[in-house]
């Protein structure tokens, strides 16, 4: 009962930046990973773009960056918010 409290303020800014972002009238891509791990880069990592696939996991920092860096060239995910995990 008290997670959904603490955390509905930080929500609420998430959506409304989200909001800004998609509004803005640029080109835009919201990615989500999972939960953050240090592990290496494996480049095996899940992208999620389905909500009915979203579920949790966990994702390198490393696999992130990878996924990140390949978007300045690979215009699929433009206007989508996908999910990242391992």
């Amino acid at each position: 009962m008290l997670f959904p409290l603490i955390l509905q303020r930080i929500y609420d800014d998430k959506s409304a930046q989200e909001e800004i972002i998609r509004a803005s009238g640029l080109d835009w891509t919201i990615v989500r990973p999972g939960i953050l791990t240090n592990n290496v880069p494996t480049g095996r990592y899940r992208i999620l773009t389905d909500t009915r696939s979203w579920h949790g996991g966990f994702v390198s920092r490393a696999d992130v960056t990878d996924f990140l860096v390949r978007q300045i060239s690979d215009d699929r995910y433009i206007g989508k918010t996908p999910v990242l995990i391992g």
